[in-house]
């Protein structure tokens, strides 16, 4: 969830963490229609800045219609006071403008706003049922002012407050945007599913090291098609690795495409070939994705389960080395 004031960037932060996190998101549209010029040429705004890439869905009151578009996709939901408002609208708690030279008026249905907000509640908590989506929320902070004066405002920021208050209860993380300025309100705090398992002591911990040691010093079967090297660009807070092409000679050595032998340091490494192909992750999960999952000639190059869990575990290595600040040499 993200929340903020007008103009804090609150939109624009959401949709940079949509695109970081899937290639072809998708912008659920909660608006039931443009009010006047001005919400016009927001909407074309915000239309402007979003890539091709993008699809969009319009939908005001019922999102969990288009749950099977929404599968394997990160939905950004723009925006829960929209959402809201057009239930309220829906079910009288106010009537909203004609046009830009009337006022709006106050509903007379007392009991409007709560069922508006409990039917905003319920159509949420039944768009976020599949496991497969994940929703990015963009809402406001409209209770941030002075008080309101008129009956409709009020009950519009009672309502809008308590919805805010039902989703970040939901949310895995709730970011504040001030200023363009992301802050975190919230982070992840879901259980661990598993028992709590007691601590490994030190010894255990030493004796696992020790047998990792001796692993790494077992004779092992290479590939014959390549071989990958993985590293570290801290600069960009990136795991990589790169596959180069080679040939096995007679004696079981790595060589080049011309039969040199490829060492791990010396002369043999600054002459190392460019590499045939390079992937780059923020995690081991979404590099080996991309190699196992993404990359058409991978059936080619690694024909051994041994060196693609090889793979799986360097790159999860390196992830954590990344992000504890460590050093990391592959093995």
């Amino acid at each position: 969830m993200v929340t903020g004031g007008a103009r804090s960037g609150k939109s624009r932060y959401a949709q940079s963490v949509c695109e970081s996190l899937c290639q072809d998101p998708i912008y659920l549209a909660t608006s039931s229609k443009e009010w006047d010029e001005d919400f016009q040429q927001r909407v074309q705004r915000h239309q402007a800045d979003r890539g091709e890439n993008w699809t969009t869905v319009e939908e005001p009151f019922c999102p969990s219609l288009h749950k099977e578009k929404f599968e394997g996709k990160a939905v950004l939901v723009d925006c829960l006071t929209l959402w809201l408002t057009n239930h309220m609208v829906k079910e009288g708690a106010f009537q909203m403008p004609n046009n830009k030279d009337s006022e709006a008026t106050s509903g007379t249905d007392l009991d409007a706003p709560q069922r508006s907000l409990d039917a905003v509640k319920q159509e949420f908590d039944t768009m976020i049922q599949p496991w497969n989506v994940t929703y990015i929320c963009v809402t406001n902070e409209v209770g941030s002012g002075t008080h309101a004066t008129d009956e409709m405002s009020r009950k519009f920021v009672d309502a809008q407050g308590w919805f805010n208050q039902y989703v970040a209860s939901k949310a895995e993380r709730v970011i504040h945007v001030v200023c363009g300025v992301p802050n975190i309100i919230k982070e992840s705090t879901a259980p661990d599913r598993r028992n709590p398992m007691p601590i490994p002591t030190k010894q255990q911990r030493e004796e696992a090291l020790m047998l990792d040691k001796f692993l790494s010093t077992r004779p092992k079967k290479l590939e014959e098609k390549g071989y990958w090297i993985i590293k570290l660009d801290w600069s960009r807070a990136l795991i990589v690795a790169e596959f180069f092409s080679s040939i096995l000679n007679e004696k079981g050595e790595v060589c080049d495409l011309q039969g040199k032998k490829i060492s791990c340091c010396g002369e043999g490494k600054s002459a190392r070939p460019l590499p045939m192909i390079t992937f780059e992750g923020r995690t081991a999960k979404e590099l080996t994705i991309k190699i196992y999952e993404q990359w058409s000639e991978m059936k080619n190059v690694l024909s051994m389960l041994d060196h693609a869990a090889y793979i799986g575990r360097e790159t999860q290595r390196a992830e954590q080395c990344l992000y504890a600040g460590q050093f990391y040499q592959q093995d």
